[in-house]
């Protein structure tokens, strides 16, 4: 695996990059009705929900490496106790609270969900719940003229809807350029194929394969056309 942005933090800010005070402790929050805790210890270590990860910041700025993936770097406020996050795998800003309690709230309803007979009834294509979740692929690169990242998250939802969603940013001597996009619309699954139906009305057919991390082989991925996303919340690997 390449060096990590991390490591090129570390080593390249190591008398300013610091882990700030103001975030230790376990904070929780819902991300798209699914419980999200994050453990920050004093000495820069962590967990995301029980997974281990390194962490630093470096003024308004948050780098995370969880065990086995690469590094990811978020904006952070702290801000009326709250800690809101932004960047990185996220659609939108992440507002968490010291404690567990956002989380637990989180999955007492998607459990409450989940029996009910109206999400029963809109249940994903048979066969293709195990694919319901969110799945990510983020990669970086740094030299010393510059870098690259570029964050993509799609959330199969079970009620046969997809979100899509792709960050991307470079940065050079000459300047920096940044580039997003978004969609939405419906899927389906059929044995080694994935279906989208996208609000635009283009339909795309990708050929679909499951697997485990090669380094984290706890973590399910699920590949389309080659490429390969891992899950983003906790899930079972195939």
């Amino acid at each position: 695996m390449r060096k990590t942005v991390l490591l090129f933090v570390v080593l390249a800010f190591s008398l300013h990059a610091h882990a700030s005070p103001a975030l230790h402790g376990t904070w929780s929050a819902a991300i798209d009705g699914q419980p999200l805790v994050v453990l920050f210890e004093g000495n820069g270590t962590g967990k995301v929900n029980g997974k281990p990860m390194q962490w630093q910041t470096l003024g308004p700025l948050l780098f995370v490496q969880v065990q086995g993936e690469q590094a990811v770097s978020y904006s952070f406020e702290v801000k009326g106790g709250k800690l809101n996050i932004a960047g990185g795998d996220l659609a939108g800003v992440v507002a968490s609270s010291k404690g567990t309690a956002a989380a637990e709230a989180a999955a007492t309803q998607a459990k409450a969900k989940a029996k009910s007979p109206k999400a029963a009834s809109a249940a994903a294509p048979s066969g293709a719940q195990e694919l319901v979740g969110k799945w990510c692929k983020v990669s970086t690169f740094t030299a010393n003229s510059g870098g690259s990242s570029r964050s993509t998250c799609f959330e199969l939802k079970a009620d046969g809807s997809y979100t899509y969603r792709h960050e991307g940013s470079m940065s050079a001597q000459a300047g920096s350029m940044a580039s997003q996009s978004y969609d939405a619309g419906r899927w389906k699954a059929s044995g080694n194929q994935l279906v989208a139906q996208s609000q635009r009305g283009t339909v795309n057919t990708y050929a679909l394969e499951k697997r485990n991390h090669p380094k984290n082989k706890r973590d399910p991925m699920i590949c389309l056309d080659g490429e390969c996303y891992v899950t983003f919340y906790n899930k079972p690997p195939w």
